[in-house]
């Protein structure tokens, strides 16, 4: 994909942002993106994704389980994340906190929970620091609140990733605790109105 000038990005703006599935089509895209987030986050010094965790395969189980979804703006694929509506079992074992919402409902049933969950959320690398990582899940939060009994959107991230962190303090996330999804994660959720 040819890298686009600084005012084509602003240009993408007055675009609509789109949230589709992923197809089989989109496997490569997203493991471009994947692998340049890998790399980001290793030339910061985080450990997060560096052990060969997201990869071809989980990529293409994402899109064969409709998890998979691509941001994008114009003709421009910006961002790639999986949305999932069946529950983390991670989730379940929060630490040292709790759900802002109710704890008690969570997913006995795999097959019916209240929430959407948010994963391997990356941008592609002529999209980094575009804010593209918000308006994914801006459309991530639309896209649950169509959904019957969706209640909230939960997500977890790595202590040291400051730009996730960031992200999710900006659309009013709420720190609530901690879980353990490849090791220790930041957990956050929010309220659909």
């Amino acid at each position: 994909m040819p890298k686009t000038s600084h005012r084509e990005s602003l240009d993408d703006i007055h675009n609509e942002p789109l949230l589709r599935l992923a197809t089989e089509a989109d496997v490569e895209c997203a493991l471009a993106m994947v692998e340049g987030a890998q790399r980001r986050l290793r030339l910061a010094g985080i450990d997060q994704w560096q052990n060969g965790y997201p990869n071809r395969e989980r990529l293409e189980e994402d899109v064969r389980l409709g998890w998979g979804r691509m941001l994008v703006v114009g003709d421009r694929v910006v961002a790639y994340g999986a949305v999932t509506y069946d529950g983390e079992p991670a989730y379940d074992g929060l630490k040292n906190g709790s759900w802002i919402d109710d704890p008690t409902e969570e997913c006995a049933d795999r097959g019916v929970c209240h929430y959407a969950t948010v994963h391997r959320l990356c941008a592609a690398e002529d999209a980094v620091g575009e804010g593209y990582g918000r308006v994914f899940m801006r459309a991530v939060e639309k896209e649950a609140a169509m959904k019957t009994g969706i209640r909230s959107v939960r997500v977890d991230t790595h202590p040291d990733n400051a730009i996730m962190q960031r992200i999710l303090s900006s659309l009013h996330y709420a720190y609530c605790g901690h879980v353990y999804y490849e090791s220790l994660r930041l957990a956050y959720a929010k309220l659909l109105r």
